[in-house]
């Protein structure tokens, strides 16, 4: 399951969206914080550092590349 949640007040930016704390099940993948264009993610755990600093248009699409990240990968035979 994953959870994007409202990070404390003191990290929005004034008037504008909340910082969004991103979880894939018991885990913290990072942050997603707003800024002109879209969502920047900030990575909490090495496995989703691949994608910190990542530009995304929305926090459901930085929630899907953070739980597409946590994913086992397969390997072809």
């Amino acid at each position: 399951m994953t959870r994007v949640q409202p990070y404390a007040d003191i990290l929005s930016a004034g008037d504008g969206p909340p910082t969004r704390v991103i979880e894939i099940g018991d885990l913290t993948a990072g942050i997603a914080v707003p800024e002109r264009g879209g969502v920047r993610f900030f990575s909490s755990e090495p496995r989703f550092d691949g994608l910190d600093g990542t530009l995304f248009r929305t926090v459901e699409q930085a929630a899907r590349a953070a739980r597409d990240k946590s994913r086992p990968t397969r390997l072809r035979a």
